[in-house]
């Protein structure tokens, strides 16, 4: 594994990592990652979706790892922020092992950010991800549009900054 440190993930990234194929993405980048009980069951438990069938298989493969940490104050926090209450558990989970959080939602990455914890996007995980050399920039660009016909909300100014950040990383 390349980065000695976890990482805590929220339920959309997650999803659409799997939607795409590109889960395993994490585990060579964090080798594993941690999440919060509530953000599993948001993702996975009892569900059918190959998304949440991925999700659920590396659970058991144990390169996610669910936290049984009891967060109490998460519900203290989604009453003055608006945060669903598995972000707020995310964020203050990540916060408490002193590591990155992988979320999309602006709300949540601005509050991660009040609580001196780094938010990292998917597409910052591509980014990553290319400059380790698990993508090409080829793979990269394929998982842009990926993720824009699965769903993905990608404003082209986004997307077009994204392709232009890897090509300055791929050169």
């Amino acid at each position: 594994m390349s980065c000695v440190k976890p990482v805590v993930s929220n339920s959309s990234p997650l999803i659409w990592l799997a939607k795409i194929g590109r889960l395993r993405l994490l585990e060579k980048l964090f080798g594993h990652v941690v999440v919060p009980r509530r953000v599993y069951e948001e993702v996975a438990l009892g569900k059918q979706s190959a998304d949440a069938i991925l999700v659920s298989k590396a659970v058991e493969e144990g390169w996610i790892k669910v936290s049984e940490e009891n967060l109490e104050e998460a519900k203290a926090l989604t009453s003055v922020s608006g945060l669903h209450l598995g972000e707020a558990e995310a964020i203050l989970l990540a916060q408490k092992l002193g590591v990155e959080l992988i979320v999309d939602e602006r709300e949540a990455s601005v509050t991660a950010q009040m609580f001196g914890v780094r938010p990292i996007g998917t597409i910052a995980v591509f980014l990553l991800a290319l400059a380790k050399g698990e993508l090409k920039l080829s793979e990269f660009k394929d998982c842009l549009d990926s993720l824009a016909a699965s769903g993905f909300w990608l404003s082209l100014d986004v997307y077009n900054e994204a392709l232009n950040k890897a090509r300055s990383i791929s050169q």
